[in-house]
């Protein structure tokens, strides 16, 4: 077998050094990742950047639109870079262990179902399998819910780590969306606290008037939240008694998808 060699290239990449912009640049995104909504004074004072620089890497990074802008708020990422970390491996593998039983279990319950995950205090659907009751939800949405107001938000909370837990309850702008929505602190505990209790979590019009939805958490190898199976529907159709008669499918459907993903049961 003939093999051509590029003369002309150096594949040797240990004698290059790392591109300082790029460092900086990466190092800002990983600091507004985890202390998001961020202003530039905190960045600069946090990673030792002079504002000057900050700006300019902020200005950047917004252009080609990895980080927003929040109103007297400062910055946050975007769910651009949500979808280049979802292209990783655990994803493809979470999308392909889970899609064939979310298929099952959407068969077997005539609703909707989602594969859900946690991405800064939105919860987005990575994935989903539609019904085809002629009422259903709107099929062309992206499905992204604050972590208060939906089913799955209230599994991430209740299964992440104490420290995280109170990050994120401290950081979410808890939106009133119906009469229902949870939005004061000690509410919310106690919904949290209930969910870790029973194993799933339950939304009934919270982020919206005609939604409702149950969720299962799904763990990976070392016991931690992933991701989350969801069954939603109309409230006129998916009410809680059906919802009800749905859960053992559900609860097995996720502990199936965590098993694959490693889990062992305890």
């Amino acid at each position: 077998m003939l093999q051509h060699t590029n003369i002309g290239s150096n594949s040797n990449t240990a004698t290059y050094k790392p591109t300082t912009t790029v460092l900086k640049a990466f190092h800002v995104l990983e600091f507004i990742s985890t202390n998001q909504p961020v202003k530039p004074a905190e960045i600069a004072s946090r990673l030792g950047l002079t504002r000057t620089n900050v700006h300019r890497l902020l200005t950047t990074l917004i252009e080609i639109g990895y980080v927003t802008r929040e109103e007297n708020r400062g910055y946050r990422l975007t769910f651009k870079v949500f979808k280049l970390g979802s292209r990783v491996p655990l994803s493809q593998d979470l999308r392909e262990i889970a899609k064939p039983l979310m298929v099952d279990l959407c068969r077997a319950v005539n609703e909707n179902v989602y594969l859900t995950v946690l991405y800064g205090h939105m919860v987005i659907a990575i994935e989903e399998v539609k019904s085809n009751n002629p009422l259903s939800l709107n099929p062309d949405v992206t499905y992204t819910y604050p972590i208060h107001s939906c089913a799955s938000g209230k599994n991430f909370l209740a299964w992440l780590e104490p420290e995280e837990r109170h990050r994120l309850i401290e950081a979410v702008p808890r939106e009133r969306r119906t009469v229902n929505t949870i939005v004061e602190n000690e509410d919310l505990h106690r919904e949290i606290e209930k969910t870790r209790q029973q194993g799933y979590a339950t939304e009934l019009m919270e982020f919206s008037d005609d939604l409702n939805s149950y969720s299962a958490p799904i763990f990976d190898y070392r016991g931690k939240i992933v991701a989350n199976i969801s069954v939603s529907g109309p409230s006129l159709r998916a009410n809680r008694d059906k919802l009800e008669q749905y859960l053992q499918h559900l609860l097995d459907t996720a502990h199936s998808i965590s098993q694959q993903l490693g889990r062992k049961d305890t």
